[in-house]
């Protein structure tokens, strides 16, 4: 019997919630066994990116109608978001078929004595939606920023405090929206324009990329390895704010080209066509499962100047100290710059965690430092907004490390319409982009040169 679409859903919240499972993973590994048609496909990632988006603002509306919140079962609070996002969020699906599907998914899965508490509290959520007492952005922003957009309030009142109310705002409304899937066409074997029109001749909808030049934005999600060219290796999947990385970095033919924390290989690749697939580009990761991601990515482009190590960059090997012309440090981070595409990480996340992963990448930093040959460049990246994690990370290297400078990156950066703010980051030697400027992932980047 051929799952439904909310039950798919069940199941990969439940594997998020309880095994702790990256919500994207997951969501392609249930959908690729599925069997579903590409509409029910849509549903099923809707719901699971809805739900964990939208938590916060869930389990306040459903709290309300609870006569003892704390002692809902975990596995009825699931059933509950989900029916309740669909009421709350998806205008398209009728209340009564929300609540209907919702009850018959709870005895489905073995839920039965829970049904008449689910349908009761679903049915009153749709009578009274209009009632709900959000927290109003005018009277109280941390509640309404905690509530309604569904973010932590440890982070919020950082954010407010770092980037002030508006921006703040801006970034938790642009954190609950579908990130766009974007690709990066390989220059080795295609260009941008070809590949557009590749595209459009397939009836794939599809724009140029403002951040990089071989860089394509689709207008809707898609099964990416039915597109036209996948298998030919035209192009590869990866968010428009780290393909500015590889340029920042620079390598040239014969270079000799360190990636310290590869896997998957978005940036290894990258870098290698960048190159021409002409420099001598060492992948490490300390993950050996990981290793395949990236041999795969390789041989499917038709890269071979790659070679790829299980190697732990705060332990490298001695035979490349001082020889290498360009190293990347994409630092294992906090990931709360990409909380679109991995929206449970808010609430996995926390200020302790923060510290451990400051200390993990200033180790990273001082290993890999030493491999820099004189006259060459360090570029340090994540995919955070936390300064912790990168302006102040940078400046504590700089001042551990003074044979390394911070160079001008307004060269290696895209032709864009900068802030001041912007402008004044980029001739500093780094450049941090916000989620809501460029609708991407949020990143950051630095580029440091050894003085010869």
């Amino acid at each position: 019997m051929q799952p439904s679409p909310r039950g798919v859903a069940l199941d990969v919240l439940n594997a998020v919630e309880e095994r702790k499972a990256y919500a994207n993973l997951q969501l392609a590994h249930a959908l690729e066994g599925s069997g579903l048609q590409r509409l029910d496909r849509g549903l099923v990632s809707e719901l699971v990116l809805g739900v964990l988006r939208r938590q916060n603002a869930l389990d306040f509306a459903l709290d309300g109608l609870l006569k003892r919140p704390g002692g809902v079962p975990t596995d009825a609070r699931r059933l509950l978001r989900l029916g309740a996002y669909q009421i709350l969020y998806l205008d398209r699906i009728p209340d009564a078929v929300a609540c209907h599907e919702t009850v018959e998914l709870a005895k489905q899965a073995g839920l039965g004595r829970l049904t008449s508490l689910i349908n009761g509290v679903l049915r009153q959520l749709v009578r009274r939606r209009d009632e709900i007492p959000w927290p109003r952005w005018e009277d109280k922003p941390v509640e309404h920023l905690t509530v309604v957009e569904s973010h932590p309030e440890w982070l919020v009142r950082r954010w407010l405090k770092q980037f002030g109310a508006e921006r703040t705002r801006a970034i938790c409304q642009v954190n609950n929206q579908p990130a766009a899937v974007s690709l990066r066409v390989n220059g080795l074997r295609a260009n941008r324009d070809a590949f557009l029109q590749q595209l459009a001749e397939a009836g794939v909808e599809a724009v140029p990329s403002a951040l990089h030049g071989m860089g394509v934005r689709l207008a809707s999600a898609s099964a990416v390895t039915r597109l036209p060219g996948f298998a030919e290796g035209l192009f590869t999947v990866q968010d428009e704010s780290s393909m500015v990385v590889a340029p920042v970095v620079d390598p040239q033919p014969g270079e000799i080209v360190v990636d310290a924390c590869a896997a998957p290989g978005g940036k290894t690749t990258h870098m290698a066509e960048r190159s021409g697939d002409k420099a001598t580009i060492h992948s490490w990761d300390i993950h050996p499962h990981k290793l395949g991601l990236i041999r795969e990515n390789c041989r499917r482009l038709g890269i071979e100047c790659v070679q790829v190590e299980a190697i732990d960059a705060r332990h490298p090997a001695e035979a490349l100290r001082g020889e290498v012309d360009c190293l990347l440090l994409d630092a294992p981070c906090s990931g709360l710059g990409v909380l679109r595409r991995k929206p449970e990480l808010r609430y996995r996340i926390s200020e302790a965690d923060l510290v451990r992963l400051r200390e993990l990448q200033r180790e990273l930093l001082d290993g890999a430092a030493p491999l820099v040959k004189p006259g060459g460049v360090l570029v340090y990246s994540t995919c955070t907004i936390e300064p912790e994690e990168n302006f102040q990370q940078v400046k504590d290297f700089l001042q551990r490390h003074p044979d390394f400078g911070a160079e001008d990156l307004s060269p290696f950066l895209p032709d864009l319409d900068f802030t001041e703010e912007e402008k004044r980051q980029s001739a500093k030697g780094y450049f941090q982009i916000l989620p809501h400027r460029f609708q991407t992932d949020g990143f950051f980047v630095a580029r440091l040169r050894r003085r010869s």
